[in-house]
């Protein structure tokens, strides 16, 4: 099993995988869908990280020109390109971390996996999201332990805790739209 991607060489991989783009495209794609409210990633690093997914074998480039326009390359994925965006996306849904920007770019590219794969996928994350909750309230119980635990502490504990129910009602209303959506192809590049 290969390592998982960086998030920005999932992100961008998830978007080549959707339609062949140039990483000036790319750049005004990711303005457009207002990534760096939740990610931040300068132009530069699509630049920087293309070139890397070109040289791992995940993307091939190919020269176009256009009417009088100059000439620009134009990159699509490999089948290397989707079995890592595939094994990434699996990775960053399951992930033990809670790491928010993850959740999303896997959110955001969860198209790319089968329905029904993506569908077992967040089901497992339901479930481990669910014991890791238990655990933390089993683990800290606030009536009992308050007087032993000092304040600092027992904010930890409850941002914890309110961040699992957070990431679980989302999971959960997740798996209401994907049981619930027939076409299965909302991909971020529609409209490029």
């Amino acid at each position: 099993m290969m390592k998982p991607l960086s998030k920005v060489s999932t992100l961008i991989l998830g978007i080549i995988s959707e339609t062949p783009v140039n990483p000036y495209e790319i750049t005004k794609l990711l303005e457009r869908i207002h990534v760096k409210d939740w990610f931040s990633v300068a132009s530069s690093s699509v630049y920087v990280t293309m070139k890397k997914l070109d040289q791992k074998g995940y993307i091939s480039g190919k020269n176009v020109k256009e009417g009088n326009m100059p000439e620009k390359t134009i990159y699509s994925v490999t089948e290397n390109g989707k079995k890592a965006l595939s094994q990434t996306l699996t990775d960053f849904l399951l992930n033990t971390e809670l790491d928010h920007v993850k959740f999303n770019i896997a959110c955001l590219m969860l198209h790319h996996l089968d329905k029904d794969y993506a569908m077992n996928v967040l089901k497992k994350r339901l479930s481990f999201l669910k014991k890791y909750e238990n655990g933390i309230k089993k683990h800290y119980n606030y009536e009992k332990d308050e007087h032993l635990i000092p304040y600092p502490g027992l904010t930890i504990i409850r941002n914890n805790i309110y961040l699992t129910e957070a990431e679980i009602k989302i999971t959960e209303e997740l798996i209401i739209e994907v049981e619930k959506d027939d076409l299965w192809n909302h991909f971020v590049t529609k409209n490029l």
